[in-house]
């Protein structure tokens, strides 16, 4: 009786093992689907909203029209007339250049171009501590030890902390004059480098008053020497350079700080420097300040409810801001799933873009195309770099690793020029990556 009870047992065991087989494939399929689900719901929601917004707009011009009469024969221009017609597929699609450890066994962190001549310069921000300037041009050459001969060249400076956000000032407009290269760390403090004859970077002293309670999130420039900081702890710095700046130490003036109560998540200047805009945690609006009016605080809400109404909530976080190139749209990555191209300085939506993965423990990061026609961004789910149109709002290329030569780690940053078909990324596989538009 005993033996048969323990075969009972054990048949029990395994049609119990057997159910959980099934039920557990059954969990996978119906998370897949709830996924799948909740993009779709995205989706139709935001083209709900901007159906309405322009059924709306269209009324309004019909009323001002048969109200009064105009002398002006010609259609009014609206923001998303530039995004009608698909892109003419000109973007970086070619990995044509890959820097293996350009911070030795440390994870490079963050990425920049710039220079005096232009984009020639590609700085990066490590785990190490250190920035490193390249000229990347020099691994174009034909050989097969070019990117190692041209890493080995490269100028490095050290700080006190991994370096986790960068980028360069404008090209000084006077001759013989130097960009610098600002550059902010995971202990809070703000750092300033220059680039000196032979593209060799020097580091400054003198930026120590700068430095921030919290991690720094952005910083960002106005002109060739002004620029800003953003933190965790709440706090923009805006901050002049003098005009005092020797080899090796910088004069430097906070101009303006500005208290928020939530963490600043994003950064960056609109209209030629003249407007400073930002996003803090856990509100529904990005915050311009209009720097020729006295420092004007204006609020764009990010949610307009299909009544027309605003909500004064939103889900999501907006982890990244970039302007396009010619400056009259901004794009916000953020922690949804979801890229958001906005008029410059509105609250107007002009497209939603879906397709990838990034949740609230990523690192969106979103870079333009030279034409303004296409968007790239980084996705959680996988190593490759999202390509969008944005006329049909829809991925038309994923380059990735197989394909175009990409990362096998996910993307940390993503920057690219917006004067030629140049973008860089670099990748927890401690690789930098130079992407241009392939024959």
């Amino acid at each position: 009786m005993d033996l048969l009870g323990d075969l009972g047992a054990a048949d029990q065991l395994t049609s119990a093992r057997s159910e959980i087989r099934v039920l557990t494939q059954k969990v996978k399929e119906l998370t897949t689907t709830v996924k799948r689900l909740t993009l779709e719901n995205a989706s139709l929601s935001a083209e709900v909203q901007l159906y309405r917004e322009k059924e709306a707009s269209n009324a309004a011009t019909h009323l001002s029209s048969s109200s009064s009469p105009s002398t002006n024969t010609h259609t009014p221009h609206l923001p998303s007339d530039d995004f009608v017609r698909s892109g003419n597929g000109t973007y970086p699609d070619t990995a044509e250049i890959t820097f293996s450890n350009p911070h030795g066994a440390s994870n490079p962190l963050c990425c920049a171009l710039g220079g005096n001549g232009g984009d020639t310069l590609l700085a990066t921000g490590g785990a190490d501590a250190h920035l490193s300037l390249v000229p990347w041009g020099g691994a174009l050459a034909p050989r097969p030890d070019a990117a190692a001969t041209t890493l080995a060249g490269a100028s490095r400076v050290r700080f006190e902390a991994p370096v986790i956000c960068t980028s360069f000032s404008p090209p000084p407009g006077a001759p013989g004059g130097r960009c610098f290269v600002g550059c902010g760390m995971m202990d809070g403090s703000v750092g300033l480098a220059r680039c000196g004859e032979g593209n060799v970077l020097r580091r400054l002293t003198g930026t120590e008053g700068l430095k921030h309670g919290k991690y720094v999130r952005d910083v960002v420039w106005a002109d060739e020497r002004l620029f800003a900081s953003s933190s965790a702890d709440g706090k923009i710095r805006l901050v002049k350079v003098g005009d005092d700046v020797g080899d090796e130490c910088v004069d430097v003036e906070v101009v303006e700080t500005f208290h928020l109560e939530g963490a600043v998540e994003s950064l960056c200047f609109l209209d030629g420097g003249r407007t400073l805009c930002c996003y803090e945690r856990n509100t529904s609006y990005l915050s311009c300040f209009h720097l020729d009016d006295g420092m004007k605080q204006v609020k764009h809400l990010l949610n307009v409810d299909t009544t027309g109404g605003c909500e004064g909530h939103v889900s999501f976080a907006v982890l990244q801001l970039k302007p396009s190139p010619d400056g009259r749209y901004l794009a916000a990555a953020t922690d949804t799933s979801r890229n958001i191209i906005l008029q410059s300085n509105s609250s107007k939506q002009v497209r939603n873009l879906y397709g990838h993965q990034n949740d609230g423990y990523s690192q969106p990061k979103i870079a333009w195309s030279s034409n303004g026609q296409y968007l790239m961004g980084n996705t959680q789910d996988d190593s490759s770099v999202c390509v969008w149109d944005i006329a049909s709002s829809s991925i038309v290329k994923r380059l990735d690793m197989n394909t175009c030569g990409g990362h096998d780690g996910q993307i940390r940053d993503i920057y690219s020029s917006a004067g030629s078909d140049t973008m860089v990324t670099v990748s927890y596989d401690k690789t930098a990556k130079v992407w241009l538009k392939g024959m």
